[in-house]
């Protein structure tokens, strides 16, 4: 009988495995993994400990075109981690991958098929079903608040559509909605024949080198302001992006890029009315993925029974979150604290 339990505590370990990353005076993080069928989606939970008394609240934060860690709790010596500084004002933080970001494992994409959506909101919805089911098991009744950043926002919102019992506040930065209007990226992705396809020429896996990922800041004629071209925040920002394989490269999978063309020029994958949890939608003035009528159309379509609040951040850009300068980020936690406490 002792061997018999002890089998079945190893296999339970194994299942979900948990490995400390930092134990710090200030923050406690943790990283494992949850298993989604085959994959495995790395997750890392970030708390502070000074004040260990105090109920925290969970919040799920989703990633966009850049994973996790590289988002949300990148460090620098100034401290740009988001993760951390939402940690303070009292939540217990989760980060997750969608499959094949940073150290989430993928399915076998066949990179010939150039017709497919590789990580498409259906697959990362499942992904974040995973997640959040895992972090509700022990809280039976409980409910999560989700927050998600341009593709994670529009993976978050069409995940709420399907499970809106599991929701308990929906938090959506610069993220894209299905209206069809101009778009910084349109001809970038757009067939060279056909302006209103997408160029199934384009790999289905993107593949970014560091140096690209410095570029991203400057994107648009609305670029980041506040944080500086040559700032720590974005050289740790582009060396973290490509840290996760030997090669050096960003290497995700490229649908997201499809269907944000796609909503771009008018295709819904979900909608807004579908939404029945309290809805708090952020875009950052300057922002060079969302565009002002992505945030109104949204709004106007939530059901008029919830709550729901819209913000424009002036002079905020993109990476409002890692925005330490500007108080840029400042403002987004006292936005997402003053929503999820009191609706406010």
């Amino acid at each position: 009988m002792l061997f018999k339990w002890s089998v079945l505590l190893f296999l339970a370990f194994i299942s979900i495995s948990t490995v400390p990353v930092m134990a710090q005076s200030h923050y406690t993080t943790t990283e494992f993994f949850v298993q989604n069928g085959p994959l495995q989606l790395q997750v890392r939970k970030i708390t502070e400990n000074i004040y260990s008394s105090r109920k925290k609240i969970p919040i799920l934060l989703v990633h966009g075109g850049t994973g996790a860690i590289t988002s949300f709790d990148l460090e620098t010596p100034d401290d740009a981690s988001f993760g951390k500084a939402l940690s303070d004002a009292g939540f217990a933080v989760y980060l997750m991958n969608i499959r094949g970001w940073e150290r989430s494992t993928a399915p076998a994409y066949p990179l010939n098929d150039t017709a497919l959506v590789a990580g498409s909101c259906q697959e990362a919805a499942a992904d974040i079903d995973a997640v959040v089911s895992y972090i509700l098991k022990d809280n039976p009744g409980k409910k999560i608040n989700l927050f998600g950043w341009a593709t994670g926002g529009h993976w978050a919102s069409y995940y709420t559509t399907l499970h809106n019992e599991k929701v308990s506040h929906l938090i959506i930065l610069n993220s894209l909605y299905g209206v069809k209007s101009p778009w910084i990226f349109n001809q970038a992705f757009a067939d060279p024949v056909d302006s209103l396809k997408f160029n199934n020429s384009i790999p289905v896996m993107r593949q970014s080198d560091e140096q690209a990922m410095i570029n991203i800041w400057g994107t648009g004629t609305n670029a980041d302001t506040t944080i500086k071209a040559d700032s720590a925040v974005i050289k740790s920002f582009a060396k973290t992006a490509v840290s996760f394989n030997t090669e050096h490269l960003l290497k995700v999978p490229g649908g997201f890029r499809k269907e944000s063309f796609y909503m771009a020029n008018g295709k819904k994958y979900w909608d807004a009315k579908d939404i029945a949890v309290p809805t708090l939608l952020i875009r950052g003035e300057n922002d060079f993925w969302s565009r002002p009528i992505d945030l109104e159309t949204y709004f106007n379509e939530l059901p008029a029974g919830i709550v729901k609040k819209k913000i424009t951040m002036p002079n905020a850009g993109h990476f409002l979150f890692l925005d330490i300068y500007g108080n840029g980020r400042r403002k987004l936690i006292i936005a997402i604290n003053n929503f999820v406490r009191k609706d406010l």
